[in-house]
């Protein structure tokens, strides 16, 4: 089985690299995710396809930087400090484009399969941080 932290760190570089089937791949079949602040849920195939590929769309310098992990002690599961940035080229998410930047903390929490791969992921972030960033003041 694939240790926790070498299937997450895959998938982080495989993000910053815009790699959308990559980034798949290291899902187990039957693999989810879950976006709480965007109440965004569902297979990874799915939703998952369905939020990055909009990320990378709107924000085409979209990056991220893995700046601390926690695994657990049999090696299944791992939370992970991650700073995403990014600069809007589009409207998206209900947000005018502005051409403004965002660098914003995440935290990530993966649950690894018996397949070694991602079974789980659920993300957190402050989205209000996030849309005044972008220089959105009303939620709608």
């Amino acid at each position: 089985m694939k240790a926790a932290l070498e299937i997450a760190q895959h998938f982080f570089m495989r993000y910053h690299a815009h790699d959308l089937k990559g980034m798949l791949a290291c899902f187990s079949a039957d693999g989810r995710i879950d976006y709480l602040p965007i109440q965004l849920e569902g297979p990874a195939g799915v939703a998952g396809l369905q939020i990055w590929s909009a990320l990378i769309d709107a924000f085409p310098d979209l990056s991220n930087e893995v700046t601390a992990h926690y695994v657990d002690a049999r090696g299944q599961a791992i939370v992970l400090e991650v700073t995403i940035r990014g600069t809007q080229a589009k409207d998206a998410f209900g947000i005018d484009n502005l051409g403004r930047s965002f660098e914003l903390p995440h935290v990530f929490i993966l649950k690894i399969a018996n397949d070694g791969l991602i079974q789980s992921m659920k993300a957190y972030w402050d989205n209000v941080t996030w849309f005044q960033a972008l220089g959105k003041t009303q939620l709608e």
